[in-house]
């Protein structure tokens, strides 16, 4: 959506939605108002001539005459007739502009008991209206006499009165066309209804969010919200339910039943409109304290279910089910012996526990194998491979389950002869490969030799150098390939005995000084007071140390400090070789250590990659350790070999 169409939205502007709920209210007042006056019109209300012939006068004049009778005949002797003299006294007096005079007979030689108000002139009558009502005796016989009720309103109606109302009713009911009401009145709906659709429609956006955002009323609990609105929705009806039922006069009823219905309307209103949202917003029903409720009854269930099955796991599985049988078949035995025990029936109370007994007997025999199958399989994953069970005494399940553990058993032991034998086929053809191409190299490396004595010119004796310097570094290339072959199958004869370590250290330095003169590499050589006498082999240790320090020479940045250090720990001797690395030190310390990996990624110095494999290699075969660490550009090789 553009920026024009977002501020084009209807749906998240706070004025259209404030027009629409004012559009709404007018247009469904004005709805209820046209459905009365139509409902009013249908049955005949304000559709005489004149209004002492209409419904809406003589409903409410026969009823006041009633009153007016009752007032004047009833003689005030106990409570219920003080309260029938009170009862009518108010409603002739909330009429307005009532009179009325009673006779028994005939008003024209009748006897008049008694009136309510003065009779107004006869130019003052707006409308009249007589009524007769039987005499009857205490039996409640009809005497043959009667009683007459003369009732006369007047001009001058008081505002407000009950007759005043039902006057402007009547002239403004004659005064609508039913047609045009009945259309009006269809209008009047389709508008409230348009406004209340479109306030479903933007119930939740606001202006500039994308997403449904919820209000205050529509953050509070679903369940707890139509609670407070039920009992708010009571509260807002309650006036005209009241004043319907109190007998006030017309026009305070007519205002509370209009007060009570917009308040009404109002609450459910602001139900819907929350409830729009909520269901926009999707999974309403998480915004509940009874979801909130069943979602702590679960974790809490959860919890205790799952204290109590660790509490369970502590136990052997054997006795985790003999206990779990007999809690059960306890309860069980103990509810037979309740049922039984009116009975005596001891006899069978005694087979059930003798069957209980064989029950849990049997369950701790399949417990039993099933610890034994669980077992096996422990060792499997522990590596043991040749690890078997004996299935004879096994039954069902349990039986085919320890045959598969066999089997998987024998079928890893296969896989792993299978790959150890890859293994060792690669490793020969490394050195068979290594060893064919050793033989044409080393009569080039010998012609070059013969060639260096001959006289040549100038071009011929660089191309000799290249050469030269090319087959020896093949030459160098292959005798590493047969070496760590040889190393990584084992086919290396290893002759340990007690050696001086800090002899060959010095030797094998002495051996570099040229070299790391060149390189400007100054070596700080901290050994241990005394001799250091440990376990190994002296051509293998001195190679360890050759392929250290050539690395030394190769990568340690000029102009920096080699230390090498020679100390005992935990009963071993310990060395350790440490220099700056001249190239940024873009691998692991394990990545060293495979072959063919070299710590400049350039590969602008010669090497095969395979010396400090070779020397962890040696190492291993000696029972001795070899670890490297990589801190930033310093590199550090650590020897272990036992005392």
């Amino acid at each position: 959506m553009t920026d024009t169409e977002k501020k084009r939205d209807l749906r998240q502007s706070l004025a259209a939605k404030i027009a629409a709920i004012i559009l709404f209210f007018a247009a469904a007042a004005g709805a209820v108002i046209g459905t009365v006056a139509v409902t009013l019109l249908s049955c005949g209300y304000g559709a005489a001539n004149t209004f002492q012939d209409d419904i809406l006068y003589k409903d409410k004049m026969d009823t006041t005459m009633d009153y007016a009778l009752a007032y004047v005949v009833v003689a005030e002797e106990d409570d219920s007739d003080r309260y029938l003299n009170y009862l009518a006294r108010t409603n002739m007096e909330r009429a307005g502009g009532f009179s009325a005079q009673v006779f028994q007979g005939a008003p024209a030689n009748g006897k008049l008991l008694g009136e309510w108000s003065q009779t107004p002139d006869k130019d003052q009558i707006l409308c009249q209206s007589v009524m007769t009502a039987p005499i009857r005796d205490e039996a409640g016989q009809d005497t043959g006499e009667y009683y007459t009720v003369v009732g006369y309103l007047s001009n001058d109606i008081p505002a407000g009165s009950d007759f005043a109302v039902r006057f402007s009713v009547y002239n403004h009911l004659r005064s609508l066309p039913f047609g045009v009401t009945v259309v009006l009145t269809i209008a009047l709906c389709v508008c409230a209804l348009t406004a209340l659709v479109f306030l479903f429609c933007a119930a939740g956006h606001r202006r500039g969010r994308e997403e449904i955002c919820l209000n205050w009323q529509d953050r509070v609990p679903l369940d707890l919200y139509l609670c407070l609105v039920i009992g708010l929705f009571c509260v807002a009806i309650l006036p005209g339910v009241a004043g319907a039922d109190s007998g006030m006069p017309a026009a305070l009823t007519i205002a509370s039943v209009c007060l009570s219905a917009v308040g009404g309307t109002a609450v459910l209103l602001a139900v819907m409109l929350t409830l729009a949202t909520r269901f926009k917003k999707g999974k309403w029903w998480r915004n509940t304290v009874c979801w909130r409720l069943v979602r702590w009854c679960k974790r809490l269930w959860k919890r205790c279910w799952r204290a109590v099955t660790e509490l369970v796991r502590t136990l052997p599985m054997t006795w985790r089910t003999i206990l779990a049988a007999l809690g059960v078949l306890g309860g069980q035995s103990i509810l037979v012996l309740l049922l039984f025990a009116s009975y005596g029936s001891f006899f069978i109370f005694l087979l059930i526990a003798v069957l209980d007994t064989a029950l849990v007997a049997g369950t701790a025999w399949l417990t039993l194998q099933l610890q034994r199958v669980r077992d096996m399989g422990s060792a499997l994953a522990a590596g043991d491979l040749e690890a078997q069970l004996d299935t004879e005494k096994m039954y069902f399940d349990v039986k085919r389950h320890a045959e598969d553990l066999n089997a998987i058993g024998v079928g890893m032991n296969k896989a792993v002869e299978q790959r150890l034998k890859s293994e060792r086929l690669k490793t020969e053809l490394i050195t068979n490969v290594s060893h064919d191409i050793k033989t044409p190299l080393t009569s080039i490396v010998n012609y070059v030799d013969l060639l260096k004595k001959e006289e040549l010119p100038p071009a011929a004796q660089e191309y000799l150098l290249v050469l030269d310097r090319q087959s020896r570094r093949l030459k160098k290339l292959t005798e590493d390939l047969v070496e760590a072959s040889k190393a990584s199958t084992g086919n290396v004869t290893v002759n340990l005995e007690p050696i001086v370590v800090n002899e060959i250290i010095h030797q094998a330095i002495g051996d570099y000084d040229e070299k790391l003169a060149a390189g400007k590499l100054e070596v700080i050589v901290n050994t241990y007071e005394g001799n250091l006498m440990a376990l190994a082999d002296g051509r293998l240790l001195w190679r360890v140390l050759d392929n250290l320090l050539n690395n030394v020479c190769k990568y340690a940045m000029a102009g920096t400090r080699v230390y090498v250090d020679l100390g005992a720990r935990d009963g071993k001797v310990v060395m350790s070789i440490k220099n700056i690395s001249r190239d940024p030190l873009n691998v692991s310390a394990d990545e060293l250590m495979e072959r063919f990996v070299r710590g400049d990624a350039s590969r602008h110095t010669e090497g095969s990659g395979l010396g400090l494999n070779i020397a962890r290699s040696f190492m291993d075969l000696m029972g001795g350790g070899f670890e490297l660490y990589v801190d930033g550009d310093l590199f550090k090789a650590e020897l272990t070999l036992r005392a």
